[in-house]
């Protein structure tokens, strides 16, 4: 049966009747959105679970009605989720534990030989790793797929952005966080994911930076927004301000979406969000959108002709009863509907 035939006899009012993401009856080669999930959280600071993230939002994904108001038939493009590459889960899990080593004794302000080793070790097979995620999102966008990487911590994104640099070229993050992520090398840690934004701004990858939602940063992190020209933030304060003061939310985003270039990366960490709608990522802090302004974002974003060429969306911890990563096949399904 070829896709046609399968859009014709699928039912998308029954439940979820495979173990597909979302229930879709497409195959691999019939998907025009391909997910590739990233299970890492090596250099994760704080709450870990992140690398649990893309097999609990998968099994959660059952759960989600297949209607879009702004897309009704958006679920027949197709959305494929790679399978999980367990070896290198297990990598991260080891990893991690070397990590949680190192991280006592740099609290502790007593880093031996010993945990400088671990630290050179770590960082290379962390480097290793993003070379991995590179080659393969390359092969699914030489492949004309439209593609969204699941992590997974917040450095994960590096190499699904080196892999849309030399397919695109040029193009803008708009990155949905709390956090600024620009700190170089956060706790000696190459790939920290408190240093993602740094790394893909340091090579280069994108020629402008939009961070919005942003209400946790430090010293150092300001004054590289303020001297970077290429960086343009809107804090989760001064967007308030602005509701506060009169502005609706539409006019806020008119504001954010003219600062974006033609061609757009959308990187979302979940703790962008309201942390009521993801408790259990690794750093919630207070503020953050609602879904409803997260959406009407990226909506307005796509209505102003501007085109989303690749996303990410990290972070997610499933927790215990499930609910990180309910909203999280939630978030991926509008990613899904809103790519090139």
């Amino acid at each position: 049966m070829d896709k046609e035939a399968k859009i014709v006899a699928f039912d998308p009012n029954e439940p979820a009747l495979n173990t597909h993401l979302f229930g879709l009856p497409f195959d691999a080669d019939e998907c025009d959105v391909h997910v590739f999930p990233a299970p890492w959280e090596v250099t994760v600071s704080y709450g870990a679970g992140t690398a649990e993230g893309p097999a609990e939002i998968e099994v959660a994904s059952a759960q989600v009605d297949l209607f879009d108001e702004q897309f009704p038939n958006g679920w027949q493009r197709g959305i494929w989720m790679h399978p999980i590459d367990e070896a290198w889960a297990e990598t991260s899990a080891n990893l991690r534990e070397k990590a949680s080593q190192y991280l006592t004794a740099y609290e502790q302000d007593d880093v031996s030989d010993l945990e400088l080793r671990l630290l050179d070790e770590i960082n290379d097979k962390c480097g290793h790793f993003h070379r991995w995620v590179e080659k393969n999102v390359s092969q699914l966008l030489a492949k004309d797929r439209s593609v969204i990487l699941l992590g997974g911590d917040h450095s994960t994104s590096l190499g699904s952005l080196r892999a849309h640099k030399a397919k695109y070229g040029s193009f803008g993050i708009l990155q949905i966080d709390a956090h600024a992520d620009l700190r170089n090398a956060y706790e000696g840690f190459t790939y920290s994911h408190a240093s993602i934004m740094y790394n893909a701004l340091s090579e280069h990858l994108a020629d402008q930076l939009c961070i919005v939602g942003l209400r946790d940063y430090c010293h150092a992190e300001a004054a590289m927004i303020e001297e970077d020209p290429r960086i343009t933030v809107h804090t989760d304060r001064a967007m308030n301000e602005q509701l506060f003061s009169g502005s609706n939310w539409a006019e806020v985003t008119l504001k954010i979406v003219a600062t974006l270039p033609q061609q757009v990366y959308l990187s979302v960490d979940i703790d962008g969000l309201d942390p009521a709608l993801c408790p259990g990522t690794g750093t919630p802090v207070p503020g953050g959108l609602s879904m409803g302004q997260f959406l009407h974002l990226i909506d307005a974003v796509v209505a102003s002709g501007r085109k989303i060429i690749g996303a990410d969306l990290v972070e997610v911890v499933p927790g215990e009863n499930q609910w990180d990563a309910n909203v999280g096949a939630r978030v991926l399904y509008a990613l899904s509907h809103r790519l090139t």
